[in-house]
């Protein structure tokens, strides 16, 4: 088996990329070089409550519990 590392600095060249490598029936990984990636129900929630603050249908959330996210996303 060969690896090949390849450092992609646009989102869009990675999906046509995949794209190739998909077609190709080629098995791959992907490093985003993040440490935590959200999944998208959890950016929907993020943007639900967002906008449900600047609708005035919640209060902003105390430090402490915003805190635990971000250690528990980061650490």
């Amino acid at each position: 088996m060969t690896t090949i590392t390849v450092n992609i600095p646009d989102d869009k060249d990675l999906s046509i990329l995949q794209e190739i490598l998909n077609r190709f029936g080629l098995n791959y990984t992907v490093d985003t070089g993040k440490e935590y990636d959200f999944t998208e129900d959890e950016i929907k929630s993020l943007l639900k409550t967002k906008q449900d603050f600047i609708d005035g249908k919640t209060t902003a959330r105390n430090w402490d519990d915003i805190e635990k996210d971000l250690n528990r996303a980061y650490n």
